[in-house]
């Protein structure tokens, strides 16, 4: 059943029983994966044991023209 106040989405966010991430955290974890490039990374800072920081690094090809052998 599918309800307008997101009681189901926290529904199933409280069974995956995660224990340092909340909704909001992966919300915005999603929201930066969708605005990486061709190349990218996500790291997660943990600091006394909580997530402080969300670090995006992005890549770009030195050459246009590359090949892979």
């Amino acid at each position: 059943m599918v309800t307008s106040d997101g009681s189901q989405d926290k529904l199933f966010f409280d069974a995956l029983k995660l224990k340092k991430l909340t909704l909001e955290n992966v919300r915005h974890i999603d929201e930066i994966l969708v605005t990486l490039g061709e190349y990218g990374e996500v790291h997660l800072v943990i600091q006394h044991g909580e997530l402080r920081y969300i670090n995006k690094v992005e890549s770009f090809k030195a050459r246009k023209n590359e090949t892979t052998k």
